[in-house]
C-alpha cells in the first residue's frame, strides 16, 4: 500500500501542473500595487444615484443628492443583472450605521460634491464605525470601491467588512484601524480556541470575493486569526458560480482573489494576554478548506501575538491557498513561522515570493515553517535575510522544495527537517541554492522518518552526492546602503518617503526592491536620486534607523 504522502503527491502533481500554467501569469509587479482612482464607466449602469454629506432630503439626483448612503441603498428595490445601479458618494465622514450592500448595486467613493469628478485621495469618502459597530456587510454581484473603511468594531468575525457566504468585489479602499473582539465566553486560560477573526475583512464559508488594490493597516483581532484578512472555508464548491467580467473586472468564481493589496502593520491577538495560541496570521489567515489565490501583495510588518504563529500568512486544516508572487517582509510572530506557517493538513502552493526579514520572538523559523502534518509545494522563492531560526523548517510534515534561493538567513541554516512519522515520504529537495546561512545548511533531526530526496542542489559544504554541488553564486545586483536625512509620512496615500544624504546611482529602477531601515523591512514603491518612497507608515526615530540598506534582488545571470 502506498503511504499517505505518496497518495497526496500523486494528486497534488496533477493540480500543480495546472497551477504552474496559470501561475506563470503572476509576477512581482509594483506598478499594480495599492489603491488607485479608477474611472467608472457610468454608461454601463441602468441608473446613477448620488450621495453627499452636503445634501439635504434629496432625491438621489446629481443636483439634489441623498445625504445618507444607507438610505440611498434602501431606496433601490429593482436592481438586477439587467438593471445594475451605481451609487456615487462624495467626500465626507458617513457614520450613520453599518452599510449593508445589495446585489447589483456598486458603491463608488471619492467624488467631489461640486463637479462630481473622482479622486479617492483628495475626496475622502469615509465609512466610520465609531468604535461601536461593524462598518460594511458584503453582498453578491456588488462592488465597494474607493472608500476609507475605519473604526469598525465587532464581537463576531469581520470588524471592517464581513463577507458571510457572499462574494463582493472589494477594491481601491483604505481599510484601517478596525477591530474584532474575542467571544464573550472566551477562556484566557486555555489554548487553541476559536476567537473572532478578520479584523479588516472576514470571508466565511462560500465567500469567494475579489479583494484587490486595497490598503489594509492597523487592523486587529483581540483574540483571533487573520488581523488583516481571514479566509475561512468549508467551501461548497458546487454552489459557486463561474467568474464573469463586470465593468472590465472579474467577479465571482470558484476561488477568492486577493491581489495587488498593501497589507502592513496589522496585529492578531492584541489582548491574547493568556498566550492562548489562538491568534495566528497577522496579515492573512486561511483555514478549513479555504483556497484563495493570494498574489502580488505587499505583506509587511504584521504581527501574531499570544504565542501564535505566522506574522505574514497562516494556513491550517485543509486550506490550500496559492501564495504566488508576493513580498512577505519583516513580519513577526510570537512562536513560529514569521513569514509563512502551514499545519494540520494545510497544503499551500508557495511560489515566486520574496520572503525576507521575518522573525519570531521565540527564535523559531523566520521564513517558512511546516509542522503537524502540514504540506507545501515551495517553488521559485527568494528566502533571504530572515532574522531567526533559518530559512525553512519542516517538522512532521512534507514539502517539495524546488528552484528556491535560500541564503543569508540568521539563527540557522537553509533547512531544518525533523520527521517522526514513517507514513510520510521523505521531502523532495531539488535545484535549490542553499548557501551562506548561519548554521548547517541542511540540519536533520535524530528521528528523520523516511529519507529525504536531495538532488541537484547548490549546497555550501556539499551534500551526499546525487548531483549536489558546491559552487559560489554571483548575483547581477549588489546591495545599496546609505544614510537617511529625514522621513516624511503621507497619510493620504499611506506612504513614507525617506530623503537621502547621498544620491542613489543613476538609471537604476529600484521599484520592488527590498529595503531595511533599522529593524523594519519593506519594499520600494518608487525612488529618485535623492529619495525612496515605500508603502506604509514607518517611523525612523531610532539611531540605527538613520541607516538604510537595499538588499540584492537575487537575480542570477539568465533571470
Amino acid at each position: 500500500m502506498k503511504n499517505i504522502n505518496e497518495k497526496f503527491t500523486g494528486y497534488f502533481s496533477v493540480v500543480l501542473f495546472i497551477l504552474f500554467i496559470t501561475s506563470s501569469l503572476y509576477s512581482l509587479d509594483m506598478s499594480k500595487i495599492g489603491p488607485k482612482t479608477e474611472k467608472v464607466d457610468l454608461s454601463l449602469y441602468h441608473q446613477i444615484i448620488y450621495v453627499s454629506m452636503k445634501g439635504e432630503k434629496g432625491d438621489g439626483t446629481r443636483k439634489n443628492p441623498y445625504r445618507s448612503l444607507i438610505n440611498a441603498i434602501s431606496f433601490i428595490n429593482e436592481a438586477s443583472q439587467q438593471k445594475r445601479y451605481a451609487v456615487l458618494v462624495s467626500e465626507g465622514v458617513y457614520h450613520e450605521g453599518t452599510v449593508y450592500m445589495k446585489s447589483y448595486i456598486d458603491l463608488f467613493g471619492g467624488y467631489c460634491s461640486e463637479k462630481w469628478d473622482r479622486n479617492i485621495f483628495k475626496n475622502r469618502s469615509e465609512l466610520n464605525g465609531e468604535g461601536v459597530r461593524r462598518v460594511v456587510v458584503g453582498a453578491d454581484h456588488a462592488r465597494i470601491d474607493g472608500f476609507v473603511i475605519t473604526h469598525g468594531v465587532s464581537r463576531s468575525d469581520g470588524g471592517g467588512i464581513l463577507c458571510d457566504d457572499t462574494s463582493p468585489t472589494i477594491s481601491n479602499n483604505f481599510i484601517v484601524n478596525n477591530l474584532v473582539l474575542e467571544p464573550d465566553d472566551f477562556n484566557h486560560n486555555r489554548i487553541h480556541q476559536h476567537g473572532n477573526n478578520g479584523g479588516g475583512i472576514a470571508c466565511l464559508y462560500n465567500a469567494v470575493p475579489v479583494i484587490r488594490n486595497n490598503y489594509l493597516s492597523g487592523n486587529r483581532t483581540s483574540v483571533g486569526m487573520g488581523a488583516g484578512i481571514m479566509f475561512l472555508g468549508w467551501l461548497r464548491v458546487d454552489s459557486a458560480e463561474e467568474p464573469v467580467l463586470v465593468n472590465d473586472h472579474l467577479e465571482g468564481g470558484l476561488r477568492a482573489i486577493c491581489e495587488d493589496n498593501v497589507i502592513v502593520g496589522n496585529t492578531a491577538g492584541v489582548n491574547d494576554l493568556g498566550r492562548t495560541r489562538s491568534s495566528s496570521g497577522g496579515g492573512i489567515a486561511t483555514a478549513y478548506e479555504a483556497r484563495p489565490i493570494i498574489s502580488n501583495n505587499v505583506i509587511a510588518g504584521n504581527r501574531a501575538k499570544g504565542r501564535s504563529d505566522a506574522g505574514g500568512v497562516y494556513c491550517e486544516f485543509y486550506s490550500s491557498p496559492d501564495i504566488i508572487g508576493n513580498w512577505i517582509l519583516g513580519n513577526v510572530s510570537d512562536d513560529d513561522g514569521g513569514g509563512i506557517y502551514t499545519m494540520r493538513m494545510g497544503q499551500p502552493l508557495i511560489k515566486d515570493n520574496f520572503i525576507a526579514g521575518n522573525w519570531t520572538e521565540g527564535r523559531g523559523c523566520g521564513g517558512i515553517r511546516l509542522s503537524k502534518e502540514g504540506r507545501a509545494d515551495i517553488v521559485g522563492n527568494i528566502i533571504v535575510h530572515n532574522q531567526s531560526g533559518g530559512g525553512v523548517q519542516c517538522v512532521d510534515s512534507y514539502m517539495r522544495l524546488a528552484d528556491n534561493i535560500i541564503m543569508h538567513n540568521k539563527g540557522g541554516g537553509a533547512l531544518s527537517i525533523r520527521q517522526n512519522f514513517k507514513y510520510f515520504s521523505g521531502s523532495k529537495i531539488r535545484n535549490n541554492i542553499l548557501r551562506e546561512n548561519e548554521g548547517k545548511e541542511i540540519a536533520i533531526g535524530v528521528n528523520s522518518g523516511n529519507p529525504l530526496r536531495v538532488k541537484n542542489n547548490n549546497i555550501e559544504g556539499g551534500y551526499n552526492g546525487n548531483d549536489n554541488f558546491d559552487k559560489q553564486v554571483t548575483f547581477k545586483t549588489a546591495s545599496l546602503s546609505g544614510q537617511i536625512k529625514n522621513s516624511q509620512v503621507n497619510k493620504i496615500d499611506m506612504t513614507t518617503t525617506f530623503s537621502l544624504r547621498n544620491q542613489l546611482p543613476d538609471r537604476q529602477d529600484l521599484a520592488g526592491r527590498v529595503i531595511r531601515v533599522g529593524n523594519q523591512w519593506m519594499c520600494v514603491r518608487d525612488a529618485g536620486r535623492n529619495y525612496i518612497t515605500v508603502w506604509g507608515i514607518w517611523g525612523n526615530d531610532q539611531d540605527e534607523a538613520k541607516q538604510y540598506e537595499i538588499i540584492s534582488d537575487y537575480k542570477t545571470e539568465g533571470n
